[in-house]
Order: structure tokens, then sequence, then C-alpha cells
């Protein structure tokens, strides 16, 4: 198939977020990636702030035990949370959006309809931190009640090389987490969708089109992830900024889309050899290397 056919001759608009991705390959193939994170900077309200609140109210309406559980025993956590999240709105006001909170609802549940975030509470038991209560209106391939009151471990369970790799680390990082030092992080997965409501299971080859002549469909879907102790109760609020983009953006950062490609051919290799499933189309190694450009392969072959 030719080029011309494959990538777009005019790509969206790549977002700014791209260049805050890690895209080293591995091994080792996961890593904390932490930044220190400025309360000023914690939250994100963005131009998606009125559609996605407005799909959070259809969400908790509609499958409300889905996307909200608290645990007995977190109200003080929950209260604090909200607490934290009204004083930073008040200082961030979203034009045509009070942060006043329903008094009817769990504090939790409440502090997740003021911002675009989901809300996961984890609190330490046993010498173990524990997902105590969500509001998780964006979950990408997980389920709330399939984790709660589990254990980071646990969670992470389904997820390559998390046990050996970096589950010591994890638990080491939330020991040491201080409330004047809170953190941000990102992930980064390969969607055949947009939707951000998504429980449902991980994509395989197949779930994408056969060929590039559909990488239209294919999304690139990152988690902006933060955490944070809270002062008084000594929880950890882990937040989740789900923000998505086209892959056909990287048409336009053939930076990005040759450091992205270098580290899913590894993946990739990696899982074929452990008899997992990809999560991606197998031809996304190939087209992203052609978003290149012709300059770049050139200096490639010369330097052979």
């Amino acid at each position: 198939m030719a080029v011309a056919h494959q990538i777009a001759a005019t790509p969206p608009p790549a977002p700014a977020w791209l260049d805050e991705l890690a895209l080293q390959p591995g091994p080792p193939w996961l890593s904390m990636g932490v930044r220190t994170l400025e309360l000023e900077e914690w939250l994100i309200s963005d131009g998606r702030f009125d559609e996605e609140l407005a799909l959070k109210e259809l969400l908790l309406a509609t499958r409300p035990h889905e996307v909200f559980a608290a645990l007995a025993g977190c109200e003080e956590a929950s209260d604090e949370i909200l607490e934290l999240i009204q004083a930073w709105r008040a200082a961030h006001p979203q034009e045509g959006h009070a942060a006043s909170p329903r008094a009817d609802l769990h504090p939790l549940d409440a502090a997740g309809r003021l911002v675009q975030e989901d809300l996961c509470v984890m609190v330490e038991s046993d010498g173990r931190y524990r997902l105590e209560a969500a509001s998780l209106c964006f979950p990408s391939h997980w389920r709330l009640h399939d984790k709660l009151g589990h254990s980071l471990a646990t969670i992470h369970d389904p997820v390559p090389h998390y046990a050996e790799e970096l589950a010591a680390k994890v638990d080491t990082f939330f020991d040491r987490l201080r409330a004047d030092r809170p953190v941000q992080r990102r992930n980064l997965s390969i969607h055949n969708h947009d939707e951000l409501f998504r429980p449902g299971p991980h994509e395989s080859p197949g779930s994408f089109a056969p060929d590039p002549s559909g990488v239209d469909q294919v999304w690139l879907r990152s988690e902006r992830q933060t955490l944070v102790r809270l002062a008084r109760t000594g929880a950890v609020l882990f937040t989740i900024k789900t923000q998505q983009c086209p892959v056909v953006a990287l048409a336009g950062r053939p930076d990005i889309a040759a450091a992205l490609a270098v580290k899913l051919r590894a993946e990739q290799d990696d899982l074929l050899r452990a008899g997992r499933t990809v999560p991606f189309p197998l031809w996304l190694v190939g087209w992203l290397e052609m978003c290149r450009g012709e300059p770049e392969r050139e200096r490639e072959r010369a330097r052979a």
C-alpha cells in the first residue's frame, strides 16, 4: 500500500502531553517514572471539561455501582479529599461551574463530580496499601469491584513484569510519599476506540483493522496520574486524568513516532515470546516507522 494512503496529508494536531511520555524501550519494561508536582498544577481543566463532567453524571446515574464504591472506614479520608478539591477548584475556577458539592452524596462521590479526574483512595492496612474507595468513571480495561479492597500488587497482577520489576519499588514509594511532595507520572496504551468508559477486556491484534488502511481507528490513550499524601489522614489519593489523540497525529511528530515504534517493537517481541496477547495491531510499528520520514531513514542508512 502506498505511503500516501497510510499517512494523512494534513494530520490532526499533536497534543502537548505527548512530550511527557516515557518512551524508552525495555528491558526493563516498567518504571515508576514519577516527577515532582506543584499543587498549583495538580488538576487539569481543559476543553473537554463540560463534556466529561456531563458524562460522569450520566454514568453515575445509570451505572452507579460500576463507577463508584467506598468501603466502610474511609469516610474521613474522603472528607479530606473533598475539602482539598474544593479548595483547589476555588483557586482555579472554571467558567460556569461553581465548586459546590452535593450535600446528599458520599464525599468522594461529590468530589469526583467537581473534576475531570477519576479519584482512587489507597489506605495502608497490615503493611500494604489497598484500594478502599474510588470514583472511577473512565476505567481503561479494569473493573472497580474486581480491585476494591485489594493491594497494589494484586491490582497490578495482570500487568506483565510488574511483580519482578515494579512491585517492591511501588510499595516502598508509597511508604515514603510525603504530604508536601506530591508527584505525577504518565502511562500510554493503544486502543481501537476513543470511549472514556471502557472497563472491558484489553484489545488484541484482531480487534483492530487488519492493515494500515484502518489506522484512523487507532487511538493513543494516556493517563496523567498524580499521587498525593493526605496530610490529616495519611491516605494516598491517586488521580487519573485520561487524555487521548488519534495515532495519525504522530505523522506531525516523527520524533515521537520513531521512539514509540522502537518501544512497541520491543514490547511486541517480548509479549510474543511469552505467549501473551499483544494489545495493539502488529502492523502499527511499521506505520510508525514510516512517520519518521525519508530524511530520517536516509540518515539511518548512512550511519549503518
